[in-house]
């Protein structure tokens, strides 16, 4: 065997080399496979966390067994020993390094496509996994209805709470909080109120008032296995206008109505312009004009694991049928700056005749 994979990451923030071995490191170590076998080497700082927590069958080795120390002179030990000719790199591979080794003689071969195609279809025990990252959002989201419900209307329409003005600031940090109890982390979650709402990425600032979208898009990250959950909400305290009620009915029917036709078999992309023909049928169309984009402009869902956005992507431009057993976001929204947005997100998995869906937590729009 003269060809392997080879990957020098951090699993601590590589999900491809967490998955593979199934243990988080801070510090980047070796990685190869040959023949089905898999092999690491770490410094005496994780060999013994390693042996104890590395996924059954990869062989863990410290790196004082090699007579260099740095990651050069132990990929060219590991060739050597295993009579490597060709290393197969993922396309983020550090490219001074790839050089180096392809100056010592040895090919350096770029994968193209995902790396470990494995990680798309998810077994048991990762849905497991993503499912305890849902209830987590849950729990977070639970949070911010409970402060929005405790929340008082001002006569200017601001809200107020605990007697101070409730801002996306504010109700971000409730919702992290909430996160940390539960031993997640979170970055850049969305709680983006009022013309804010009609930015999907705005993460929110500022004073929150009654009567307008809040768009709260939660996606906590499991701090002992690394998985990831994603949940998204749009609520209003108080009434809602018409404009925002309408808009709310229509993604509501179009995120349930997506979930319903998801399964194994179907082209995502027909159910992605499904959603955007039905959300135009009732009043909602895509575009852009002088103000910017508008309507339903993004995707309608993604894969979610051990990365936020993984694939499979459900979009306008993905024609390969479904398996079964991916786990995907279906979340479809529509965006206008006159008014703000609204979208709905749960998650799913791909079944044989049907998707069966993660979510638990309820659905509604005023508070």
């Amino acid at each position: 065997m003269n060809r392997a994979k080879l990957m020098v990451a951090a699993s601590g923030r590589n999900s491809d080399l967490r998955y593979a071995v199934k243990f988080s490191a801070p510090d980047e170590f070796v990685f190869i496979e040959i023949g089905g076998r898999r092999e690491i080497v770490v410094s005496a700082l994780e060999y013994d966390r390693a042996r104890s927590e590395a996924a059954h069958g990869v062989k863990v080795r410290a790196l004082s067994e090699f007579s260099g120390n740095d990651h050069l002179s132990v990929i060219m030990e590991l060739a050597a020993e295993h009579g490597i000719k060709e290393f197969l790199v993922p396309s983020d591979f550090a490219i001074g390094l790839g050089d180096e080794l392809r100056r010592r003689g040895l090919s350096v071969t770029p994968e193209g496509g995902l790396f470990f195609p494995e990680r798309e279809y998810k077994v048991p025990v990762e849905m497991d996994e993503v499912r305890r990252g849902i209830r987590v959002a849950e729990a977070g989201m639970r949070r911010a209805f409970q402060v929005l419900a405790e929340s008082e209307i001002m006569n200017s329409g601001a809200l107020y709470w605990a007697g101070m003005p409730l801002t996306s600031e504010i109700l971000r940090t409730e919702i992290v909080l909430e996160f940390v109890r539960h031993n997640a982390s979170a970055d850049s979650t969305i709680v983006a109120g009022g013309l804010q709402s009609a930015q999907p990425h705005s993460e929110g600032y500022g004073q929150l008032y009654a009567g307008c979208p809040i768009v709260m898009d939660l996606f906590p990250r499991l701090n002992d296995s690394g998985y990831w959950g994603d949940l998204t909400r749009t609520v209003v305290k108080g009434k809602a206008p018409d404009i925002v009620r309408r808009a709310f009915d229509a993604v509501l029917f179009a995120r349930d109505e997506a979930k319903r036709r998801l399964k194994s078999g179907v082209v995502p992309s027909e159910v992605h312009n499904f959603v955007t023909d039905y959300l135009a049928g009732a009043g909602f169309p895509t575009g852009c004009d002088n103000t910017g984009n508008y309507g339903f402009f993004h995707g309608l869902g993604h894969g979610l694991g051990l990365d936020i956005h993984e694939e499979p992507r459900v979009n306008s431009r993905n024609h390969e049928p479904l398996k079964g057993g991916e786990v995907v976001t279906v979340e479809p929204g529509v965006y206008y700056p006159q008014w703000g947005g609204i979208r709905l997100e749960d998650v799913v998995v791909i079944g044989e005749e049907e998707s069966i869906c993660l979510t638990e937590i309820e659905t509604f729009l005023e508070i």
